[in-house]
Order: structure tokens, then sequence, then C-alpha cells
């Protein structure tokens, strides 16, 4: 696994905080306390709101750890639990068939018979495939359709012993549901606030035949499904390099897309095509920064809120209070009181 830091001193490797938090959102929200299972990694839901990320290692911890406590794999998202070991049988249900086809309309009937809550379908027209996900799709469970997401494509490719290179990713909720750029997770363009949950490929891959059998299925399920959404993908992506620049520029409220595109010797119209085909527009990026460096000093310093906005740039404390609502839905003192 790829090492080394980012400019700014965070870890290449290192899983985003805003994932974390959203791992944790099902146990909180069945009033779990997830502090003792966060001390256990080295952090802390503190640590977490001022941006500070876990390694991946320790990311596939929290999960076993989660799922073992809640006896859940849906991480307390699905209304029925997903009992431990649903996908270690998922997979010796399907680890005899001869095809990628045959596998993923098995994945379907397992998931027929483990949940009426969520079910996968496998459909195919001209020359796409397309995995689609049936069941409850609110925002509030967003975590679960991204990892659900996340597992079965990566699943896929090992079945295959083949990368598998998907066309295009529909997601239920709104891009800004994650505070992080969701594109490296499934290298793909993703179409967000779609109607369903929706993974399309090539047609011609179903006929890939299945590389691995019940001697490679033991180590694979040793540290599996957590180590699927932890594998790291370093992200070289136009976004991830501007939000880097962005996150280490002193006079952040003042810089223009004009003057991050000569950053990097590129027109602004060449700036804002590639990141639109990430999926990014830059205003929202330069949000996304702003947002992480408010929360960072509200919790991480005891300067007077008003110093906080003069020091993020504002030339007015009410335009931060303003925008920080809109970010947190709350005020800066009651995200403190809260948080801190």
């Amino acid at each position: 696994m790829a090492q080394g830091e980012s400019p700014q001193g965070r870890r290449a490797d290192t899983i985003d905080a805003a994932l974390v938090l959203a791992a944790l959102e099902g146990a909180l929200a069945k009033g779990i306390e997830v502090e003792p299972l966060l001390a256990e990694v080295g952090s802390s839901r503190r640590q977490l709101l001022m941006g500070e990320g876990i390694s991946p290692a320790r990311f596939s911890s929290l999960l076993r750890s989660l799922w073992t406590l809640l006896d859940d794999e849906s991480s307390g998202f699905a209304s029925r639990p997903l009992r431990g070991g649903c996908f270690r049988m998922m997979c010796h249900a399907t680890i005899g068939c001869f095809n990628l086809r045959r596998a993923l309309i098995r994945v379907g009937d397992f998931f027929r018979l483990l949940s009426d809550e969520y079910q996968w379908s496998l459909e195919e027209q001209g020359e796409q495939a397309s995995l689609v996900l049936g069941g409850e799709q609110g925002s509030d469970r967003a975590f679960l359709l991204l990892s659900l997401c996340v597992i079965l494509h990566r699943w896929s490719a090992w079945m295959i012993d083949t990368p598998l290179t998907l066309t295009r990713v529909d997601l239920p909720f709104a891009e800004e549901r994650f505070d992080l750029p969701l594109a490296p997770l499934l290298q793909t363009q993703i179409e967000f606030e779609a109607a369903v949950t929706r993974l399309v490929f090539p047609r011609v891959m179903l006929q890939k035949p299945i590389k691995q059998s019940s001697e490679t299925l033991g180590p694979f399920l040793a540290d599996s499904p957590e180590r699927l959404l932890t594998l790291y993908r370093p992200d070289d992506s136009q976004a991830f390099q501007v939000r880097r620049y962005l996150e280490g520029h002193p006079q952040l409220e003042s810089l223009s897309q004009e003057q991050v595109a000569a950053q990097f010797n590129i027109s602004v119209a060449t700036l804002g095509r590639r990141l639109k085909r990430e999926g990014h527009q830059f205003h929202k990026l330069k949000d996304r920064v702003r947002r992480a460096q408010a929360i960072k000093l509200l919790l991480g310093s005891d300067q007077a809120i008003s110093d906080i906005a003069l020091a993020l740039g504002y030339s007015e404390p009410s335009v931060f209070y303003r925008r920080f609502r809109r970010w947190a839905g709350m005020t800066p003192a009651e995200f403190r009181e809260r948080h801190g």
C-alpha cells in the first residue's frame, strides 16, 4: 500500500474523516455509543469532525467491531439487520458459478431470500449491463448504498480476476451528502440524485469466467468484506489536486478559479471541463475546503468566532455565520458547544 503525505500533512493513504463519520450514522441513530469503538482505533468523533482521518487498516478494524457489536453487516442502516456472515454465505453461494452473469444472478437470488428491504437485479440492454439495487433509497442510508456498490464492484472484479471498468454509477443522494469526492472509490462517472442505485458496465464482461475457487475463497474471506471498502487507490484526479492546493493557500476566500487554473498552467475553461468530467465544480470544492477549515478552527482552538471569521478571510463575521449555518444546519457557536 502506498505511503506518503500531501503538502498539508494529510497521509495519502488515509480514509477520509467524512467517510468514517458516515459509516457511524446508522449506529448513532440506534443510540449506540461509538466513542469506545473509535478509541480502539486511536480516534474520536472530535478528531473526525476536525478532518483527521484514519488508516485503511484502522477503518477496517472499526467496521469489523461495529458489525460484531450490532450483529449487522449493514452497520445499523437496514431496518432488518444483515446478520454477521451474510457476505460470507453470498460468496459460498456464488463461488461455483461458471461466469459473472450467473454469479450476479445468484447474488440477486441470495438477496431475495435474505432481505425484503434490499434486492439486487441484473438488467441487460444493448451493449450495457446494469446492477440495480431496489429498496429504501433515502439519503439517511447513503453510506450503506455507497458501500454496497463498492463491495459488489470490487467483489465482481475479484471473482473474474480482471478489473471491472464501470461505465457509470447512479446514486440516489446529493453530491454534497459526503464531504469528499466519491469518484476515486468507484473510478467512474457518478450521477447523483438518481431514482435508484445502479452500477453500469459493459455487457461483454458478463461472459467473463469465474477464476476463483473454494481454495482461494478462504483467504479472501479472512478480512472481507471490510477490506473491499478500504482498498487504497491513489487519487490523482484534477479535483484532488485542486483541493490539495486550496487547502494550503493562505488567502482561500479571495482565491479565484482563474488563479487556480494558472497554478496548473491550464485555462479556466480546461480546468472547468476536467472538474466537470470528474463530477465536480470549482465553487463546491472551495466550499468544502472552507467548511473543513472552519470546523478545525472551531474545535481546535479557543479563538472567538469573530476572529475565526477574519482568519478565514471573511470581511464580515455575519457572512461567515450565514455560510456556516448553511453548511452545518446550526450556528458556529452551537456547533462548538455540541462537538467541542
